[in-house]
């Protein structure tokens, strides 16, 4: 009889769909115990039948009393778990030393119940592995519902060390998407050609910048970031031979939306395309469509420019200078089963250039009055609600080129950002000589004088004055202000320096996962219970982004206000303690101090290892089958 245990703590945060391609690869000399299943199929991320995502290595080579980890990742389709959610798998790993001839289980103690496999290699010689995954409904304990088997996986134990000389890096996807979607590649799977193909030593990843993406350093799954961060990450495979030589490579994956911006001239015709690989598209098993859509510079339209093709990529035939800053987006829609997912690309800006224009420089700055963290002129930092910030522009135009007529000045400013004053050549300006024009529901809003002019060789002087507000989420902007015209016989436009503005929200922001402690046996006595491994080590039981721009220390508490109960309100024979280095206190009706920060210095993110934290202990009394919950209470106090 199982016994399965559940805590419920905030809301439950959905695990993103990772699209990772398997590594194929197959052992022809070994006969594996069952046929390896197919790999997995998608369409715009959706799984459309079960199998690997991630297959173990075909061929490893080690050497004896180095410790080798193999690692796994499959699933079912998508279909398949919203007809039965609450599925579990189960992993068995088998093992053959003659070639496939015989197979046998690896016994649990060695770890062959686990979706991954650790290897202590204790003699040299040659093994053949292969892994089942067999999904069982009501959460392990029904029937069978699904299998899978995965590809041979053979490693070689060697006597000696054998040096990597030289390594190749490659990646599934060199495009992965920053903005949350169900049907968008935010992950890929990179590997590494390594030669000679017998090195003994593991292969260690990383990347050059964490904020645009994140990769795990033993299995080399890389993550783009969530936020919008756009740029060119680096992925770098590193091997430490045995003698202390060191070998690497790297390949660079490009972090965005969709769609680049695209500079033209004039009458000129350009394109936007999607970048990346959005998936595996069957026409004919598939119902999806395609919309690109267009909103005009200056306007709050959506107008659909191509509606009912299956195009990625869109042609912009002869643009003017009216349609200088016009921004272009693709909306993707597909059907899948009962459920209906969407894509919508990042904003593309159309830059049209001008055939004839006056010679101007816009030299332009800004400063934040109220607060100065390591600010530069061309960089602000921790901008929050309420600082004051200024800009300070000046147009000057060439005596040698022509006058600036009819002209219009363009300043980017944050979301509902106020202005407070406008000022030019010395003067303050009436409310209705400028306009704040809010693009997208405030998430691009600019300052617009128009009707501006000036004489070759003369200059004019711009001061703005603005008070920050909506800020409700970390973002960096990009400003840079423009003086243009859109007169078709005299059409010009100017850019000023790029300005970094980075803002903050000025909070300690938290999110907090859930904890499961899994089945337990209904005889268990007087022991001490583990939560899961997906909330253990790297993984983190609260998340936290501290953007406090002054960072006072904080004290993090904990405490359960009521005792675990199952569904008919039945008391679990348990409780939970708080373990720190072998020492524990009881949470039940105590408010216990979990961590806390330091002056000026961030609160960082709270897990623990196997052994610590929040552990579940089952008393002496016996235990009713079912699934108990709790609710735990988390605190974060300012220290004094």
């Amino acid at each position: 009889m199982m016994l399965s245990i559940f805590i419920t703590i905030g809301e439950m945060i959905n695990k993103n769909i990772q699209v990772i391609e398997a590594a194929q690869s197959v052992n022809m000399d070994v006969k594996p115990k069952e046929e390896p299943s197919e790999d997995v199929k998608k369409f715009l991320g959706i799984w459309l039948n079960r199998g690997y995502s991630l297959q173990p290595a075909a061929t490893t080579y080690t050497v004896v009393g180095h410790n080798l980890h193999l690692v796994t990742n499959s699933g079912r389709s998508t279909l398949g778990m919203a007809v039965s959610p609450f599925a579990s798998p189960k992993y068995q790993w088998y093992k053959s030393t003659d070639k496939g001839k015989n197979w046998t289980e690896v016994p649990k103690n060695d770890g062959g119940n686990k979706e991954d496999l650790y290897i202590s290699t204790k003699k040299a010689g040659e093994v053949h592995l292969q892994q089942s995954v067999n999904w069982h409904n009501f959460g392990g304990l029904g029937y069978s519902i699904a299998e899978i088997w995965s590809q041979v996986a053979t490693v070689y134990i060697k006597d000696k060390d054998k040096n990597a000389e030289k390594i190749e890096v490659s990646v599934n996807d060199n495009y992965l998407y920053n903005n949350p979607s169900e049907i968008a590649i935010n992950s890929t799977v990179a590997t590494a050609k390594v030669t000679p193909e017998d090195y003994t030593e593991d292969i260690v990843w990383s990347v050059d910048d964490g904020q645009l993406a994140y990769i795990d350093k033993e299995t080399g799954i890389l993550r783009a970031n969530s936020r919008g961060m756009s740029g060119v990450v680096k992925v770098i495979a590193t091997i430490i031979n045995a003698d202390g030589s060191v070998v690497s490579g790297s390949t660079d994956v490009t972090i965005g939306g969709g769609l680049e911006d695209k500079m033209v001239k004039s009458g000129e015709s350009t394109q936007f395309e999607m970048q990346g690989h959005i998936g595996q598209w069957y026409s004919k098993d598939n119902d999806y469509s395609v919309r690109w859509y267009r909103q005009p510079a200056g306007t709050h339209k959506r107008e659909l420019v191509e509606g009912g093709k299956r195009e990625l990529s869109y042609k912009v035939h002869e643009p003017r200078m009216k349609n200088d800053n016009d921004l272009y987006w693709m909306e993707i829609n597909t059907r899948f089963g009962r459920e209906t997912y969407e894509y919508i690309t990042n904003k593309a800006k159309l830059n049209v250039l001008p055939a004839d224009k006056p010679d101007i420089t816009l030299n332009n700055s800004v400063m934040n009055e109220t607060f100065n963290n390591n600010n530069t002129d061309d960089i602000l930092n921790d901008i929050a609600n309420g600082d004051i910030v200024s800009y300070h522009d000046e147009i000057k135009l060439d005596s040698e080129g022509g006058d600036l007529r009819n002209g219009t000045y363009t300043l980017p400013i944050y979301g509902d950002t106020e202005v407070d004053s406008v000022v030019v050549n010395g003067e303050a300006i009436d409310e209705s000589q400028y306009e704040v024009i809010n693009y997208f529901g405030g998430q691009s809003t600019v300052l617009s004088i128009t009707n501006l002019n000036c004489l070759a060789g003369d200059k004019i002087d711009l001061k703005v004055r603005t008070r920050v507000d909506g800020v409700y989420m970390n973002d960096t902007m990009i400003v840079q202000p423009y003086v243009y015209s859109n007169e078709e016989d005299n059409s010009y436009r100017y850019r000023g320096n790029r300005k970094t503005m980075n803002y903050v929200t000025n909070v300690l922001q938290k999110s907090v996962r859930d904890i499961s402690y899994g089945s337990v046996m209904a005889y268990t006595r007087d022991e001490l219970i583990s939560r899961t491994d997906d909330t253990n080590q790297p993984n983190d039981i609260i998340s936290v982004d501290d953007q406090r721009r002054i960072k006072k220390p904080i004290k993090v508490f904990v405490n359960q206000e009521k005792e675990f109960k199952n569904s008919n309100g039945v008391p679990l024979s348990g409780c939970l303690r708080f373990y720190e280095n072998s020492k524990y206190s009881e949470v039940m009706g105590n408010k216990v101090k979990v961590t806390e920060s330091k002056e000026n210095e961030p609160l960082n993110s709270i897990g623990w290892d196997k052994n610590n934290g929040l552990l579940l202990h089952i008393h002496d009394a016996g235990l009713t089958p079912g699934t108990y919950s709790t609710t735990l209470n988390w605190s974060f106090e300012n220290s004094i």
